[in-house]
């Protein structure tokens, strides 16, 4: 099927945009799904946040095993095959008859995930003009927060009405429906020089190095929040259980926002007044809302902080994107989501490892902890700062634009 530069492009982010929707919110449902495995698996209430850990640290453990390989092949193969074996995984979760089953499945199917998410950026690296991608990706960021405003309620929903396996169907099938739309219509992006050892010259490049340690030092941060957030509203704030879905509905939709006015800045040439202004208010933000605890609409906080933080990691990508050489992007981008991972992951642990309870049910030791959110944002910001300034010298950042595609 023909279709021109700019169709090719739209065509692609809005495929891309919906395959990371369903992947990662495949991700986000097995949490709140924990119950029911409990009572339908016999599974221990206390392995739920091991499987979601495990499937996170499969999801990196793929990605790193293939950053040496995902170079080598033609984008569009290899992206449809990972498709298919990643919802053919999650579809057979439903078959488990017991919770060794279902936690061997599902580890699978985030394995998979891990090179899938890098070849599928690759790919739209491939076809998007660097001039255009900061609005482009930031498309694709939207990924993360209609998986939490769609993909998870409706999930949850489902499980409702029809039981845990309902979700795993649904979604692996809506997952191998969209396998067939891209072998249809994703185009397949110009094949270009594959000389072998692409991985180890990136390891050695200071501008890789130095993107990976950003990524990690915003992960590591973030998590060291988001997770307790929940919790942490209900038993110290007082906050009602039957406000907190709309609280994260207004949190999504303040990120999806914020990805679209980013995106524009850094296609007009705004890279860094954005990462200045993103950092300093989100580490304003956190510091008053959560480690001073003014007394500030919680509402009105929470939207920020998702914004904010969701707006620094989609313009850190963006920027990171330009680093690697066509050869390199989805090594690049499959070590990016390896290091994602495994600092989410970190800060996850290091969190719960700090937290405590107080008798009357309050988390204990929350308010040091974005004490020091706040100190690794600022840090994160000024190395951003550093990064830009070495891409610019080495001539990475592209040339503003002043006008846009629709």
């Amino acid at each position: 099927m023909y279709m021109d530069a700019d169709r090719q492009i739209k065509t692609a982010v809005q495929l891309a945009t919906l395959i990371s929707m369903l992947s990662i919110g495949s991700l986000m449902m097995i949490m709140p799904l924990g119950p029911d495995f409990v009572r339908e698996l016999d599974m221990p209430a206390d392995r739920i946040g091991y499987l979601a850990g495990a499937a996170t640290l499969a999801a990196a453990l793929g990605s790193a095993l293939s950053a040496a390989w995902l170079d080598r092949f033609e984008r569009k193969p290899v992206l449809l095959a990972l498709l298919v074996l990643r919802f053919v995984l999650l579809g057979a979760c439903a078959g488990a008859s017991d919770a060794h089953q279902l936690t061997w499945l599902f580890v699978l199917s985030a394995f998979v995930a891990g090179p899938l998410g890098a070849v599928l950026m690759a790919s739209l690296l491939d076809l998007i003009p660097p001039a255009e991608r900061g609005r482009q990706l930031a498309r694709l960021a939207m990924g993360f927060s209609l998986a939490a405003i769609v993909v998870t309620p409706l999930a949850l929903e489902l499980a409702r009405w029809l039981g845990w396996r309902a979700p795993m169907l649904g979604i692996a099938a809506v997952g191998l429906a969209l396998a067939f739309g891209c072998h249809i219509l994703f185009p397949s992006p110009q094949p270009h020089p594959r000389p072998p050892g692409a991985l180890r010259p990136l390891l050695r490049s200071p501008l890789c190095l130095g993107a990976l340690a950003l990524v990690a030092l915003q992960m590591f941060s973030h998590f060291l929040l988001v997770p307790h957030f929940s919790a942490f509203f209900q038993f110290n704030l007082g906050f009602a259980r039957e406000h907190i879905g709309v609280l994260y509905l207004c949190g999504g939709l303040a990120s999806l926002a914020a990805v679209r006015l980013g995106g524009s800045w850094i296609d007009r040439g705004h890279a860094r007044r954005l990462v200045l202004s993103s950092s300093g208010l989100l580490a304003l933000i956190t510091l008053l809302g959560f480690a001073l605890l003014v007394p500030l609409p919680l509402l009105l906080v929470f939207s920020l902080f998702m914004a904010l933080s969701t707006l620094r990691t989609s313009s850190t990508t963006t920027v990171a994107a330009s680093i690697p050489a066509p050869h390199q992007r989805a090594a690049f981008m499959a070590l990016h989501g390896s290091v994602s991972n495994v600092a989410a992951g970190l800060g996850s642990l290091a969190s719960a490892a700090y937290l405590g309870t107080a008798a009357d049910g309050e988390l204990t030791g929350f308010e040091h902890l974005a004490g020091f959110h706040v100190v690794l944002t600022l840090t994160a910001g000024a190395t951003l700062l550093l990064l830009l300034a070495a891409l610019r010298r080495h001539g990475h950042l592209p040339t503003p634009t002043t006008t846009s595609r629709a």
